[in-house]
């Protein structure tokens, strides 16, 4: 079986989910005005309810067009350049990928709809509910766990590393058969 090099796998991703995330707004576009009141899908608890999101994830920096914009043109531009990279491997290569994917798809929007970006899933319970999110959103909040988990990973690993140059490490205390020392 022919093995596909991870860096292929990582644009196959990011392409997957960039498309997806696409599909599913304009499907929300071209059926914007049921989709202002909502659909329901699972009563009470999931419905898609178009939104045009001017700021970040959940609402944060509202109107911040331009800084939103230029972040996410550095992010896609950076972890473009990272997962095409064969060293980046792993954990984070993953969450390189996903938040490369998410970070695209909203940036086309952004671009295309003079900074606003459409959101449509709407998740809650009772009176709670969840900021109206999409597709994009989805690879950039997995993205993130898994840098996360990365970092606390290669944070742990250390632990285990060999001591750093200018330390000694305690000296081994051999014992003979007798229960001796030397």
């Amino acid at each position: 079986m022919n093995r596909q090099s991870p860096v292929l796998i990582s644009w196959i991703v990011v392409v997957a989910i960039f498309v997806l995330d696409f599909v599913t707004k304009r499907w929300v576009l071209a059926n914007q005005v049921e989709l202002l009141q909502g659909i329901d899908l699972i009563d009470g608890i999931l419905r898609f309810t178009y939104v045009r999101n001017s700021g970040a994830a959940f609402g944060m920096m509202q109107g911040a067009r331009w800084i939103l914009t230029a972040v996410s043109i550095a992010a896609v531009l950076g972890l473009g350049w990272l997962i095409s990279r064969p060293t980046t491997t792993g954990l984070k290569r993953i969450a390189s990928t996903m938040i490369l994917a998410g970070a695209a798809g909203n940036l086309v929007d952004r671009l295309a709809y003079d900074g606003l970006v459409v959101d449509f899933i709407e998740m809650g319970y009772g009176d709670w509910t969840f900021p109206v999110y999409n597709v994009a959103d989805i690879g950039v909040s997995i993205g993130a766990v898994v840098l996360v988990l990365s970092l606390l990973v290669e944070r742990d690993g250390q632990d285990d590393q060999e001591v750093p140059a200018g330390l000694s490490p305690a000296p081994a205390v051999e014992e003979d058969p007798d229960g001796a020392r030397d």
